[in-house]
């Protein structure tokens, strides 16, 4: 009987000083809440970044990539060839001979960035080589006001 009261006074005891301590787990919550906070930050970030780098690339036209790798023995179909021929020709047609009737509308971000460099004071020349657009179509541009 003696065993017993020891052992239930000890666990009294145990219980009245656990009230004192501090909890631990609300330590763990407060970083796993920093934790999540600074990866959603990060993730906005990176969005951020990948749709800047989405619009630089629609701004580039010209930009491809390349590829010191060998062809791979799918293209070594000769229709496949023929194809390839035909697209690559008609790309250097169409770079070569722009048909203005088939101009193609300007879009908004390019739109929107012309007008920001024109406020910003730079000639049209140097406008039409930032945005990829002709002299002409950066006078439109400005001339309609991005409408």
């Amino acid at each position: 009987m003696d065993l017993s009261i020891i052992l239930m006074s000890f666990g009294i005891l145990l219980i009245i000083v656990s009230f004192f301590f501090k909890n631990s787990s609300k330590k763990v919550e407060k970083d796993v809440e920093e934790l999540s906070i600074s990866i959603f930050q990060e993730t906005n970030n990176l969005k951020r970044r990948l749709k800047i780098v989405e619009e630089e690339l629609l701004l580039e036209p010209e930009f491809q990539v390349k590829s010191k790798s060998t062809p791979s023995p799918s293209i070594q179909n000769p229709k496949v060839q023929q194809v390839m021929q035909a697209v690559q020709q008609a790309a250097q047609a169409s770079k070569v001979t722009p048909n203005p009737s088939q101009a193609k509308p300007i879009h908004q971000i390019i739109v929107s960035q012309v007008l920001e460099l024109n406020k910003q004071g730079l000639s049209v020349g140097d406008i039409s080589i930032r945005s990829n657009l002709t002299e002409e179509q950066v006078r439109q541009v400005i001339a309609n006001g991005g409408r």
